[in-house]
């Protein structure tokens, strides 16, 4: 799947902290935030994409860039 917006997890349009929980949500409790989880706000196919940050698959690396990003720290 082509990225939309790097970084842009939930698909919303901007890059935030939320994008970076998401992330975390997502690895730590797949069946409720992952791809098809069972929260109201889970992780898409789409946003699995966009928070690929560095191209290896999602990890928590991708969470950590985001948050150097939104600090200017990138």
């Amino acid at each position: 799947m082509k990225t939309t917006e790097k970084g842009d997890a939930n698909c919303d349009g901007s890059i935030d902290m939320a994008d970076a929980v998401l992330i975390m949500q997502a690895l730590a409790n797949p069946n409720k935030y992952g791809i098809g989880g069972t929260a109201e706000h889970h992780l898409t196919e789409q946003g699995k994409a966009n928070a690929d940050m560095d191209g290896d698959g999602l990890t928590v690396g991708d969470a950590q860039k985001i948050q150097m990003k939104l600090l200017g720290i990138e």
